[in-house]
């Protein structure tokens, strides 16, 4: 717009020089016209004079000089008006003007003019199909003086006044006025020296810049950043100045020189199409060597401030490419309404935050050339505040940080983020086009779960990200083999190797050491998960022996609450953490080993569940393993305290057994129960049918002393039992054992007493006392459990009488024959457990058994009821056995015919065998 007024006020001085020229012209005419009047006379109706031709031609001389003329026609000139001898022309008017009264000139025709000339009263008035004209030419001593109360160019619609003075002498030029052009009003100033015009003007306020701007062709963006981009309530040009060289017929106009500012008040801007235009106060658009400048003074968009905020538009002139600059400055959150501009300038940054003092840059440079070299370069910067950032769908609230944008690289650079659950910095980079991320958290804490005892925390770690934000939203922590998907309101956590993870778990519930888990949250702060849990040491085991170490699970976790619910092995496996309770069934457990894990996790306190609160476990169909004792049950209930003492108790086919442990003391004990029950109990299967009343107690690591009372029942199916039955079918001496009740179908029980002692190296049977219909078995011995090896002696007398058998007997080394013809034998159990070896015993060693072992454990009974005053143990439900239990238990009937069972007993060689030993009340005894 300034070079446009700058071209605009040569353009005026240029009509002004023509003015002077027609004017000479007509002059030229009208002298050679006096002559033919000389001649001729006054008055000449038509004149033809080469290619000059006047008609109506009236002189009269009176004091001065009358002229008029109707039409004069002068030939069309080819060269344009020259700035060269200008006072010349002026002093030419001035001395013919003097010589006339009165000019009147109704119709001047040049070829590609017409012009109409008045003269009187010392003033002159043109007019032309180009303009009109009216003032005073004088001379004044050395200047010429012209004061032109009017110029008006008529196709421009332009009013010019003002005056001018020109020193003949120094041919200096001097021309101010005012102008009214376009709906502008201003004024203008002019000064010619030597070659070079040095002028300035300014303006009024005005409304509408459209018909000047117009009127001079633009490029296309610039223009409309004038007129259409930038409208405002008023404007006004606060001064244009600028410097031409005039040489004969060209006006070079300086733009090197060229300055302005315009002042444009009340201001809209729009931007870009579609999104609502910002405001400012005023603005200021200054032209300088080339640049245009829009400076806007508080502008505000959406309600947002842009101060700052301004445009420029380089390389107006030269041989560089104009391109344009827009400098957006704003002090607002980086939400919709800033993205909305961003996306207008094809920007689309995947980030917004909600800090309302974020102060954003946006720097877009646009080559306004040809349309191939129009690639815009945009960067943008933003200093972050307080608030929520979100990388596409991915939300972190943070403190303070930089982003940096440029050419589809988005930069994050010390991201402060701080939540309840976690606190660091996150650093990298954003390729928009790939929608994909690489970044760096170093993370200073992070914690998930609420309270003192969160179930995972990272302190002081930094950690490497890449994130993709195609749809699914993607967070990928390589080194912690995680991965976080997003998808639409659900949040999911993919766990592929938990054991990355464990070191920073704070709650791990069970000691979990590895494994994989997909967790899902809506609202994070209710979880779901399921997958696959991994720990070396075996908790759960079904089958026998068969381990789990991976174990399928899924349930919730409430980070609110600290609930977790876990389920495993199709739900027959349930923890409620916040409740301390356990539910099992069809499945197994190794309580043993939960204590050893609960003991270390204590020492450790990275497992709430384990190590802080107490533990309840109920279950259901479910055996209960502790070390070598197995309990097979309908059901169970166990009690484990924050100490870590038990209580236990369980039932299977309304058979009960209890056991507790206290510190390191273990106590266990069951009242006649089936087989079923003791087998895992004890770790032998070879006592069968009946009923067992037993009672262990003692430290684990060290020693367990242990009393096992036998109701009736069967001794048979183990190895030892086989060879012994082997070794007598191979002697004949012996063969007479099998009538008293050693056979393939077993040894049959009337009732007995076991007392043992267990160490971690040892099982050792300090007496063996089982009685059966015929037999009596009486022994010690020991076996060694870390090579396997069996060492038992035995002492079986038979008391029924023999008849002429006995007396074909032979008198053996290990055979003793006793009173009502009784006999007892010894032998020797020894070698491995998988293959005993069977011999026979000398004779002292036969009668020093039954003296050592047998009287003490007839006599059993009696101290067992003076034992160990332990207390019974009460289990978590069920606090006694059943009275009807306590009270009268009878044994279990021998299956031999009557006659059997009240055959008289065979005296033996020692007293203490005559003693029968009572089943009436034995297990009371015990418990």
């Amino acid at each position: 717009m300034i070079k446009t007024m700058a071209i605009f006020s040569a353009h005026a001085i240029h009509v002004l020089h023509e003015v002077v020229r027609d004017f000479f012209i007509a002059l030229i005419v009208l002298l050679a016209a006096l002559f033919f009047w000389l001649i001729y006379g006054i008055q000449v109706d038509k004149l033809d004079i080469g290619s000059y031709k006047i008609d109506g031609l009236y002189i009269k001389l009176d004091k001065k000089l009358i002229l008029k003329a109707r039409e004069i026609t002068l030939p069309k000139k080819k060269a344009n008006p020259s700035f060269d001898r200008v006072d010349t022309t002026f002093d030419r008017i001035k001395h013919l003007l003097t010589f006339f009264d009165t000019i009147m000139l109704e119709k001047v025709n040049f070829k590609n003019n017409h012009l109409t000339l008045l003269y009187a009263d010392d003033v002159l008035y043109i007019t032309s199909d180009i303009y009109e004209i009216a003032g005073k030419i004088e001379r004044k001593g050395q200047k010429l003086v012209a004061d032109v109360p009017m110029l008006y160019l008529k196709k421009e619609k332009v009013t010019i006044s003002g005056k001018l003075s020109y020193d003949l002498l120094t041919e200096a030029l001097e021309t101010e006025g005012k102008f009214n052009a376009f709906g502008i009003r201003g004024h203008f100033r002019a000064v010619k020296k030597d070659q070079n015009i040095i002028y300035a003007l300014n303006t009024r306020i005005f409304t509408d810049p459209k018909p000047l701007i117009r009127r001079f062709k633009m490029h296309p963006v610039i223009e409309s950043w004038i007129i259409e981009k930038v409208q405002a309530k008023q404007y006004k040009i606060e001064y244009i100045k600028g410097k031409m060289a005039v040489k004969d017929q060209d006006i070079k106009i300086d733009l090197g020189a060229l300055k302005g500012k315009i002042r444009f008040d009340d201001v809209e801007i729009f931007y870009k199409e579609k999104i609502p235009p910002a405001h400012a106060e005023s603005m200021v658009l200054s032209y300088e060597k080339g640049d245009l400048d829009f400076v806007l003074k508080d502008p505000v968009y959406q309600g947002r401030d842009l101060s700052g905020t301004g445009v420029v538009i380089k390389h107006i002139i030269g041989p560089q490419s104009p391109v344009l600059i827009l400098d957006l400055h704003a002090l607002s959150p980086l939400d919709e309404t800033v993205q909305k501009i961003l996306r207008a300038y094809h920007l689309n940054i995947p980030v917004t935050h909600t800090g309302k003092n974020n102060k954003a840059v946006v720097l877009l440079k646009i080559p306004l050339g040809k349309k191939r070299e129009r690639k815009i370069k945009a960067e943008v910067d933003v200093i972050l505040d307080k608030g929520v950032l979100t990388i596409d769908r991915l939300p972190l609230s943070v403190r303070s940080g930089k982003i940096h944008y440029r050419e589809g690289l988005l930069s994050l650079n010390d991201i402060k983020i701080e939540e309840k659950w976690y606190e660091g910095s996150v650093s990298g980079k954003v390729k928009v086009k790939e929608k994909a991320a690489d970044l760096i958290l170093n993370a200073e804490k992070i914690t998930l779960g609420e309270g003192k005892r969160p179930f995972l925390q990272i302190k002081r770690k930094k950690i490497p990200l890449k994130l993709s934000y195609k749809e699914p939203l993607t967070l990928t922590l390589p080194t912690l083999e995680t991965r976080v998907v997003k998808k639409n309101e659900e949040l999911k956590i993919e766990l592929t190797d938990i054991g990355r993870i464990v070191p920073f778990l704070q709650q791990n519930s069970l000691g979990w050491e590895g494994g994989e888990l997909d967790i899902v949250t809506k609202d994070l702060k209710t979880y779901r998960f399921n997958g696959k849990l991994k720990k070396e040491l075996c908790f759960f085991y079904e089958k026998g022996d068969l381990c789990y170490t991976s174990i399928p699970v899924e349930g919730t976790v409430n980070t609110g609450s600290g609930e977790i619910d876990l389920y495993a092995f199709n739900k027959r496996f349930h923890i409620n953490v916040a409740k301390g309770k356990v539910e099992l069934k069809n499945i197994n457990i190794d309580l043993e080993l939960l204590l050893k894990e609960r003991k270390r996790f204590h020492e450790d306190k990275t497992a709430t569940f384990l190590s802080r609160k107490k533990i309840v476990i109920i279950g259901e169909n479910s055996q209960l393993r502790y070390g070598d004792y197995t309990l097979v049950t309908d059901s169970y209930d166990i009690e484990i305290l924050p100490s870590g003492d038990i209580k236990a108790m369980g039932i299977i086919d309304k058979d009960v057994v209890k056991f507790s442990r206290k510190g390191k003391n273990f106590f266990m004990q069951a009242l006649r129960v089936k087989d079923k029950m003791l087998h895992p109990l004890i770790n032998f299967k070879g006592l069968k049918s009946g009923r067992y009343s037993i009672k262990v107690e003692g430290d684990p690591d060290k020693e367990m002393k242990g009393r096992i009372i036998i109701e009736g029942g069967i001794l048979s199916d183990f190895k030892a039992y086989s060879n012994i039955l082997a070794f007598i079918n191979t002697v004949p001496a012996l063969a007479t054992l099998n009538s008293p009740g050693f056979s393939d179908r077993g040894f049959k029980i009337r009732e007995g007493v076991i007392e043992y002692r267990m160490t971690p190296e040892k099982i050792i049977f300090d007496s063996i006392y089982l009685k059966g219909n015929t037999a009596t078995v009486a022994g010690k011995g020991a076996i060694d459990l870390k090579t396997k090896k069996i060492d038992v002696k035995l002492a079986i007398m038979t008391v029924r009488e023999l008849g002429k058998i006995v007396g074909k007997i032979p008198l053996l080394g290990y055979i003793l024959m006793g009173e009502n013809n009784s006999m007892t034998v010894g032998l020797e159990v020894a070698g491995t457990l998988e293959n005993p070896k069977v011999s026979t015993s000398v004779a002292k060693d036969i009668l020093t058994l039954p003296l050592q072992i047998i009287k003490r454990t007839i006599t059993a009974p009696v101290q067992l009821g003076e034992g160990s005053k332990e207390e019974e143990v009460s289990g978590p439900q069920s606090e006694t056995v059943p009275a009807k239990r306590q009270k009268h238990i009878r044994p279990v009937q021998s299956e031999e015919k009557k006659e059997e069972e009240t055959a008289p007993a065979t005296p033996s060689v020692t007293e203490p065998i005559r003693s029968e030993v009572p089943s009436e009340g034995l297990s009371e005894q015990l418990f």
